[in-house]
């Protein structure tokens, strides 16, 4: 318990003093995170325990975070006027990268599709807050952004199918599961489609009753994230949908999106992004020359085969040299899910404590360039967007 009691301060100075210190370094503050987890962890002081309390705030901190994934996601960004330059852009975010890492699987010892997955995943939490700063046209902000919620969304479908196969759950029964999931991912489409949220504003919130909005989204959470596992699937899948939920059945302005946000952030996601980190055993990938060079392949197609596939399709798509080589880098922004899909795979055993935390470098490394080097390419001169 001392030692428990001892972590926690640790921890929680970090949670206090490390926002701040991102802002002078213009850093990600989840980058920051992770290596002061890497610092406190297994690669360096090894000061966290095992204990069910973390084990608590790291799986808590996981399902929120997915959570806030989806409730970030705007249906209204994908519309039919730009859904051709949307799909093309999408499928190639997704694809190449996927074919790359069942090609590289062979080599690295890891199940093809499971590397597939990993390496086809972008971050929207990453593009949402330097959109505004960009040079471009409304519609091409529309078109990136909503390319990267395709493939947000088409990732965590794909992880989720991966992660059920691997696991020997794809039954007869597992593809009604989906069916389930399919129609759950259709019902915030169907309320934005049939303008429901002010029937739900008018009837249900028309009224403050003791921070009702909040209490009926933890509700919606657990519920989806508990029919979520009951068919198979993990339970932040459950958690993305309930944030799609969330963010079209609460009116924005009484969901209050900065108070679900910063409860997340200011304490739950910071933990989990540090436990993490303290997961990373650096010492093995630093020590042998095959980790090594496992580790520069793995960073080396994981980058290149997003910013060459994105690019080339926004090429085809009209779209300026200097734009697509800058769509290329923010889809090669990896965070959210990536760490998701590695924690959850080294938990069931799919991967080992190298291949973490090479996957954990590769998620850092992306984070911290891609977007910087994207919003660099885009603003460097005065462009006539």
């Amino acid at each position: 318990m001392d030692n428990l009691a001892l972590t926690l301060v640790v921890v929680f100075a970090g949670v206090v003093l490390l926002p701040p210190l991102a802002a002078r370094l213009r850093m990600p503050v989840i980058v920051l995170e992770l290596l002061f987890g890497i610092a406190i962890g297994r690669s360096s002081f090894n000061i966290i325990p095992d204990s069910p309390i973390i084990d608590f705030f790291s799986a808590f901190g996981l399902t929120y975070l997915m959570f806030l994934a989806g409730m970030e996601i705007d249906m209204s960004k994908i519309n039919r006027a730009i859904m051709k330059k949307v799909l093309a852009i999408a499928l190639a975010s997704i694809a190449v990268p996927f074919i790359c890492g069942v090609a590289l699987s062979y080599w690295v010892k890891m199940n093809p599709f499971l590397l597939g997955t990993i390496l086809s995943t972008t971050s929207l939490g990453l593009v949402l807050p330097i959109l505004k700063d960009l040079r471009l046209t409304r519609r091409q902000s529309q078109i990136l952004l909503a390319s990267v919620i395709v493939v947000d969304i088409a990732s965590m479908f794909l992880l989720a199918f991966v992660l059920a196969a691997l696991q020997g759950t794809l039954e007869v029964r597992f593809i009604y599961s989906v069916l389930a999931i399919f129609v759950l991912f259709l019902v915030p489409w169907f309320i934005k489609k049939q303008k429901l949220r002010r029937k739900f504003t008018t009837k249900l919130w028309k009224k403050q009753y003791g921070e009702m909005e909040m209490r009926a989204a933890f509700a919606i959470i657990f519920l989806l994230g508990a029919i979520s596992f009951r068919l198979g699937f993990h339970s932040i899948i459950g958690a993305f949908i309930a944030g799609l939920l969330v963010s079209e059945i609460l009116p924005r302005a009484v969901l209050q999106q900065e108070k679900l946000q910063s409860f997340g952030y200011s304490f739950f996601i910071p933990l989990f992004f540090i436990f993490i980190g303290a997961e990373v055993n650096l010492r093995p990938v630093f020590s042998s020359l095959n980790n090594l060079a496992i580790l520069f392949a793995i960073i080396a197609i994981g980058i290149l085969a997003k910013v060459l596939s994105v690019t080339i399709a926004c090429r085809f798509s009209g779209f300026k040299m200097r734009q697509s080589l800058a769509f290329g880098l923010f889809h090669t922004a990896r965070l959210s899910l990536i760490i998701a899909a590695v924690g959850i795979s080294l938990e069931l055993k799919l991967i080992d404590d190298n291949l973490f935390a090479i996957f954990i470098i590769l998620a850092v490394v992306s984070a911290s360039l891609a977007p910087s080097l994207g919003k660099y390419v885009l603003t460097r001169n005065d462009q006539n967007p």
